[in-house]
């Protein structure tokens, strides 16, 4: 690692070493990440890139931070933030946008504008690149009803603009090629009039709010089944308000673990697999999980 850090300083890309990983997820958890680089241009990204694979680095994109958790003995590798590739701009109904721009900064900039569509992703905590590969949705909307093209960076280091079209996209699931990094992606939106636009986004949030616990919280733990969102398995257990340290399966909605403050990534997995096991046992069930574990690369 220190030869790829050497490297990073000489061309001058931002990085960070040894960072808590509490703030780099929405819930909280985990140990110190080893590296967290943030590249400026496609250019760095690709050097960044070249250099973690020539030297076998672990190392993946992380967005937002919802939807993963961090193990809490640390990551010995190195995390890429795409917080600057924050491009935003219309043209009619057209609207070109980064990777790193937050889902819900994009939906306020889209009402303002008087564009109507994006509503949906007011309340979605995460960046517009996590949101194509989750296709992220709610309220009866999905990104990939907005999406026209989508530019990322290949595992060979080109970059490919491709029809959304070409894409296969699914519930909170999408099919890029292997080891693309999305970069930027273009959507096509609807004339509306931004104060109707606002007033349903504050329905939408009002409803979010209403329904979803306030304290942090990794996002939905576990996927629908079929058509069957995963609560309503959950609430046969009679788990609710169940807590495991830190972590608290949420009595206001049963497919939330809440940070109390304090909790762990196991203790968040131990009470999630407690609910699995009882969801199997109760209902005939498997649960799968919404969200992701990255797994500590072994220290050298």
């Amino acid at each position: 690692m220190e030869k790829t850090i050497t490297a990073l300083r000489e061309r001058e890309i931002p990085f960070a070493e040894g960072v808590s990983a509490e703030r780099l997820t929405t819930f909280g958890s985990g140990g110190r990440v080893r590296c967290v680089i943030s590249p400026r241009s496609v250019e760095e990204l690709r050097f960044a890139l070249k250099v973690l694979s020539d030297r076998r680095v672990p190392s993946r994109v992380i967005g937002g931070g919802s939807n993963v958790l961090l193990p809490d003995q640390g990551y010995n590798g190195a995390l890429l933030s795409l917080a600057c590739f924050d491009l935003l701009q219309a043209r009619g109904c057209e609207v070109s946008v980064g990777s790193g721009v937050k889902m819900p900064l994009f939906a306020a900039r889209m009402a303002q504008t008087g564009l109507c569509g994006a509503e949906f992703l007011c309340g979605i905590p995460g960046v517009m690149g996590g949101g194509v590969i989750t296709n992220a949705g709610a309220f009866g909307g999905m990104l990939s009803d907005l999406l026209t093209e989508v530019t990322f960076l290949s595992a060979e280091g080109e970059v490919v603009r491709l029809p959304a079209s070409c894409l296969t996209f699914g519930y909170h699931s999408a099919v890029l090629p292997r080891g693309a990094t999305v970069l930027s992606m273009k959507m096509r939106l609807a004339q509306g009039d931004s104060a109707s636009i606002k007033a349903r986004m504050r329905e939408m949030m009002n409803k979010r709010l209403s329904s979803q616990p306030h304290e942090r919280s990794a996002g939905s733990v576990f996927r629908k089944t079929g058509n069957t969102p995963a609560a309503i398995y959950i609430e046969q257990t009679g788990l609710k308000g169940k807590r495991i340290g830190g972590a608290l399966l949420s009595a206001k909605h049963c497919n939330f673990i809440v940070n109390e403050g304090s909790a762990t990534t196991q203790e968040y997995y131990a009470l999630a697999e407690l609910v699995r096991e009882r969801v199997a046992a109760l209902c005939g069930v498997r649960l799968d999980y919404e969200v992701e574990r990255i797994c500590s690369p072994t220290k050298s």
